[in-house]
């Protein structure tokens, strides 16, 4: 039986593909990733699939769920079984998410991972954290260990932002490159302020409904008061639903709005770009707009949304959902956008465009260092 080998020889096979001396058609990449019913998570899982693909034609994605998520079945997980199925059957494995550091989603294990045969890559990974100013969310010390060894098998690393690169630094992890969260990646495009458009207003992540009720009910407050007030703007509100358990949330809370939700990402991706404003606590919604070029405010909830901040230069912009002042603050914001004053995204879209470039760098160094590892240098990238 598979399960009573050795630790060792429970990771075999008798020839793992990325090492077969073959002509490759294709390169068979598992990528591990939060297959959700979250919209944002799929923003992640899109800019990097399109953008591996733009620099190794030969990719062929095979989908492998990072944790247990619904929907989805065994084996889940660079572990165990799925180990062995990638050993087998993998020419590269990626790991590319969002919050995958938080709490160590992926449960990669120490024992484990150095059998990995073919070339691993973390791509696009973020710290998270239980409110503002908590520090990054670990249950166990055995997650930094795991983490860590995780780390020296990978061959490339990228994160998302600042805080995600100095937390891997104090683990002693010095190789990871800040690139800006992939989503943000998917579009390259000039701010503009559209009038008499849609002002989106993101419905607030479920776990915010159960675990933080207090701040679940601020973020109603702001989407109660922007129904209200969007058309003294010329601006139509509608509610954007990211998360299927979202939907009847809403309708309850908001009977008589206007919602969006869509499980098609190509849709979602859609009405984001045709939006004038986007407001609100979801996070990848942000990001998106920001690359789209469409003006934003960000609630910042956690670690994820103080990362973004800092690392884009929007401390005077953003607003913590504990700001005593948050509705008058987001009005204000939202005035200065519909006047056309579009300053406050100038050193955004710097930065945005300087990290883009790091992260294209980073993309075609992943294809390179795969077509290396395969003997296929001269191909792709």
């Amino acid at each position: 039986m598979f399960w009573f080998k050795s630790r060792t020889e429970r990771f075999k096979v008798a020839l793992p593909r990325s090492r077969m001396p073959i002509r490759r058609r294709s390169v068979v990449i598992h990528h591990y990733c939060p297959h959700t019913f979250n919209a944002g998570d799929h923003f992640v899982i899109r800019s990097i699939r399109s953008h591996l693909k733009r620099f190794l034609p030969e990719a062929v994605f095979v989908p492998k769920a990072s944790a247990f998520n619904r929907g989805w079945g065994d084996p889940v997980r660079l572990t165990g079984k799925n180990l062995v199925y990638s050993n087998r059957y993998a020419d590269a494995v990626v790991i590319g998410g969002s919050d995958q550091y938080n709490n160590w989603s992926l449960r990669i294990r120490s024992g484990e991972i150095r059998h990995l045969v073919p070339p691993l890559y973390l791509i696009g990974m973020g710290i998270s954290s239980k409110q503002l100013g908590a520090p990054p969310h670990m249950e166990k010390k055995s997650y930094l260990k795991d983490m860590r060894v995780t780390h020296e098998v990978a061959r490339m690393v990228s994160v998302r932002d600042e805080p995600t690169q100095r937390f891997l630094q104090e683990l002693g992890i010095e190789k990871a490159v800040v690139t800006g969260c992939p989503a943000m990646h998917l579009f390259a495009e000039e701010f503009r302020f559209e009038s008499g458009g849609v002002l989106a207003l993101t419905f607030p992540f479920p776990v915010v409904r159960k675990n933080r009720p207090q701040v679940y009910g601020r973020l109603l407050d702001v989407i109660r008061h922007f129904l209200r007030h969007a058309r003294d703007w010329g601006l139509r509100p509608v509610v954007v639903c990211h998360d299927d358990r979202d939907v009847h949330v809403a309708q309850e809370a908001f009977p008589e709005a206007e919602l969006f939700f869509s499980n098609y990402v190509d849709k979602v991706i859609d009405f984001y770009r045709s939006t004038s404003v986007v407001l609100g606590s979801r996070l990848h919604a942000t990001i998106l707009a920001a690359g789209a070029g469409i003006p934003f405010v960000n609630i910042d909830l956690d670690a994820r949304g103080e990362g973004f901040t800092q690392t884009f230069g929007l401390s005077g912009w953003n607003l913590p959902v504990e700001d005593g002042r948050l509705i008058q603050k987001l009005s204000d914001r939202v005035e200065r956008i519909v006047s056309g004053d579009l300053h406050p995204f100038e050193e955004l879209r710097a930065r945005r465009d300087r990290y883009r470039r790091i992260f294209l760098d980073f993309m075609r160094g992943v294809a390179r260092d795969i077509l290396a590892v395969l003997g296929m240098e001269g191909e792709g990238a």
